[in-house]
């Protein structure tokens, strides 16, 4: 009797973990290589996600190495990865023809930072990020940047207030013509130039899938902030699904 009712508990443990792992949203972080420090920022990445509960997550520090059949376990990709200063950098055809299919077909996309200094040369990737450092981008010390929050209307943004992070604000960073900006940033120097608030919080929507990107995020100080990590949650819940249950 005591066998059949452990029996029956681990059968019970067992179907609960697999049911919970499949309603997880699945994670698949790109890193392994960035201008940045993404051997401390990908571990931030991941316990940050996985603290919520909401998403499992696993990590590649091999990119280049997808095949289709890889991407279709995930249903939202988060880049931590750039190729610069090789910005003339490809990955292989049928790698790059995945990518593009899994948002086409729903997968969602999140960029933060400098995860869009990549692939200069690959026309159908410049239109799916939202904005990228260009000739003309440039950006001053590190200092403490006020983020506002313009779109009350989008699920990532709505009920979102303004805040502030110690980061490294983009100036002039290229924008794509398609996506929909959701809050801007800007810093001291920026403020006593006379300049305007530099856009900083996009989506965009390609196919049936969902982009989220921020040029937020430069380091582990500033992704340790409640407002940036908000928008990060938020952001790749919508890119994977659409919606945003997120308080």
């Amino acid at each position: 009797m005591k066998k059949t009712l452990f029996g029956l508990l681990l059968f019970i443990f067992f179907v609960t973990s697999s049911c919970n792992y499949q309603d997880k949203i699945r994670v698949l972080i790109l890193s392994g290589s960035n201008n940045h420090d993404w051997s401390a920022t990908t571990p931030f990445l991941e316990n940050m996600y996985s603290e919520t509960g909401l998403f499992s997550v696993e990590i590649t520090e091999k990119p280049d190495i997808l095949k289709s059949d890889d991407l279709e376990k995930y249903d939202v990709i988060v880049s931590n990865w750039n190729s610069w200063p090789e910005n003339d950098l490809r990955w292989n055809r049928e790698l790059e023809k995945a990518i593009l299919q899994f948002i086409n077909k729903g997968g969602g996309f999140v960029f933060f930072h400098a995860s869009t200094s990549a692939f200069y040369k690959w026309t159908e990737f410049r239109e799916i990020t939202c904005a990228s450092w260009e000739e003309n981008t440039g950006h001053g010390k590190r200092d403490t940047v006020e983020v506002f929050i313009e779109n009350q209307d989008h699920p990532v943004t709505k009920g979102m207030k303004d805040f502030k992070l110690f980061d490294e604000l983009w100036i002039n960073a290229r924008t794509n013509e398609n996506l929909l900006v959701l809050g801007s940033a800007t810093d001291k120097t920026q403020k006593i130039e006379g300049n305007s608030n530099q856009s900083a919080i996009f989506v965009n929507e390609v196919g049936k899938g969902h982009i989220f990107h921020t040029i937020l995020g430069h380091d582990v100080e500033a992704m340790k902030s409640n407002g940036f990590k908000q928008l990060m949650l938020r952001g790749t819940e919508w890119a994977a699904t659409g919606k945003v249950s997120i308080k």
